[in-house]
């Protein structure tokens, strides 16, 4: 049976990106990487918490969002079918295989499978269209920080 691992993620829903990019560095968060009007990763203790641009006004109240990292998201959905309340199926991006459920008390909770390789192309190709992000902007040499030896986006 498919286990959760860790949390892997607290996502905050921004309609100005880069306005929350900057104010998370102010809290002095450390940046893993920044994709420019796209999302943003910052890291706080181990724990991952993702910056993902909404049009919704800033003005209404937003509940934040739960991610719980599974080895293998469709056996976990395989395995918990009929036991918990999936909303919807399985889908693929670019960054990881997900999956949503619905818990007692009605908060949604998502299911995540990182796909390193293929966040690790997408931060390569976005760099190649749009120019370096400003976090790796900010490194003389990628040698330190959220960019470290290329590491943007190659993270679990």
């Amino acid at each position: 049976m498919a286990h959760i691992k860790s949390i892997g993620m607290v996502i905050l829903m921004q309609p100005d990106l880069e306005a929350a990019v900057a104010f998370y560095k102010q809290l002095g968060l450390r940046p893993r990487f920044h994709l420019r009007e796209k999302w943003a990763e910052f890291e706080a203790n181990g724990v991952k918490i993702g910056l993902c641009p909404t049009s919704r006004p800033a003005s209404q109240l937003v509940r934040t969002g739960l991610v719980l990292e599974v080895d293998n998201v469709h056996e976990f959905y395989a395995d918990f079918q009929g036991k918990v309340s999936f909303i919807g199926e399985p889908i693929e991006a670019v960054h990881g295989i997900m999956v949503s459920f619905q818990d007692p008390g009605g908060n949604i909770v998502d299911l995540y499978q990182p796909t390193p390789e293929k966040v690790k192309d997408l931060v390569r190709s976005t760099m190649e269209t749009d120019g370096m992000d400003e976090c790796c902007q900010s490194q003389e040499k990628e040698s330190e920080g959220c960019c470290g030896g290329g590491s943007c986006g190659t993270e679990g």
